[in-house]
């Protein structure tokens, strides 16, 4: 928590998680043994009870989170996403191979699958406003309105521009969408704003991004470069079996190589998170956010490291430190005036994020 001197300058509310990696693999061991007998149908409600104890180690000026999902509504919200759509998807398709011919197979499966991409932007925003709608602080309820259908077709033209630019639309797309999604959320009758704040405009998003296309360019092909010369381009073209020795080296060299990108890669994302964090504002408050290249660099080594060595088992407990990281290096700059904020009247939705999970888009926050 960021500390303020003087007359006139503001409060921090500081957020905190307290989660313990022992907790988180306890209840991703028995989710997945219980997931083995009930044919993954369990994986709903043991998403239910990771998120519970998140949110309940993680306040806001002393004061938990608290979740309010059940994994019924999960459930449920799966049940009906897969015979809305899935089922009905897969059939048209199946159908479409055995009733046309080659051409006719390509004019349907393409538009099929160009609204398959359309989907995935509407699951994550229905599943972001699941989320919300069971996410209570002080016993007020968050919310967010807005259409889905209109998000899901902005994240697909917003992938496509990307596509062409060769990745270069990637920072404004994301910045256009989370504007997109926060600025319909609410907590309780209060609006959350997403604003091009002085911070947030401070943080160097194409800096980092042009360091991490260039960096990763210019480390692959110097990589290969090295490995030609080595090896000997003649042998390579030719597909000559490599001994032991130049497989190993090939390996060997390219540590490195990855562990540089990863670092000019780490910069960028650290440099997103606080760029989107610190464009939040609400009742007057601030959002800031001093996440660091380090935090993405280690959290990304030693979370795929405890995912390997315990099996899988420890997803759950990477998804938290993540989580964790993030959320003890936020505070909230300014004061929220508590008493004056009602409970939202915004309905929420009966289901969970059934799309996403059909989809195969679901984190477990």
């Amino acid at each position: 928590m960021s500390e303020n001197n003087g007359a006139g300058q503001a409060e921090s509310l500081e957020v905190k998680n307290i989660s313990t990696i022992g907790s988180m693999l306890w209840i991703g061991f028995y989710t997945i043994l219980l997931n083995l007998v009930t044919l993954t149908f369990f994986r709903f409600w043991g998403r239910t009870h990771f998120r519970r104890r998140l949110w309940s180690d993680t306040s806001v000026g002393g004061e938990p989170l608290q979740y309010t999902g059940k994994g019924l509504e999960l459930f449920v919200g799966f049940l009906i996403a897969i015979f809305s759509l899935m089922l009905p998807f897969a059939a048209l398709v199946l159908a479409a191979q055995l009733l046309l011919g080659p051409e006719g197979f390509v004019i349907v499966i393409i538009p099929l699958y160009l609204a398959l991409f359309v989907l995935f932007g509407i699951a994550i925003f229905l599943a972001r406003r699941y989320h919300l709608s069971r996410t209570r602080l002080r016993g007020i309820r968050f919310a967010q309105t807005g259409s889905a259908t209109g998000y899901g077709f902005a994240a697909f033209g917003y992938g496509i521009l990307t596509g062409i630019t060769l990745g270069w639309f990637g920072p404004e797309a994301r910045i256009r969408l989370s504007r997109k999604m926060w600025s319909k959320s609410y907590f309780g009758s209060e609006p959350i704003h997403f604003e091009d704040t002085p911070e947030a405009a401070k943080e160097p998003v194409y800096a980092s991004f042009a360091l991490a296309w260039f960096g990763t360019m210019v480390a692959y092909f110097a990589w290969i470069g090295i490995i030609i010369a080595t090896a000997g381009a003649e042998g390579l073209a030719n597909g000559s079996e490599l001994d032991p020795a130049a497989v190993g080296y090939i390996y060997g060299t390219f540590i490195p190589v990855a562990l540089l990108i990863a670092a000019f890669v780490s910069w960028h994302e650290a440099v997103m998170i606080r760029r989107i964090v610190k464009s939040l504002r609400i009742n007057g408050a601030n959002l800031s956010s001093r996440i660091s290249t380090w935090d993405i660099i280690e959290l990304s080594i030693t979370n795929t490291l405890l995912i390997i060595f315990t099996l899988g088992f420890g997803f759950m407990a990477a998804q938290m430190r993540m989580w964790k990281r993030i959320a003890n290096r936020m505070s909230i700059e300014g004061e929220i005036d508590f008493d004056a904020i009602k409970q939202s009247e915004i309905d929420a939705p009966s289901q969970g994020e059934g799309l996403a999970d059909g989809l195969d888009l679901v984190s477990n926050f």
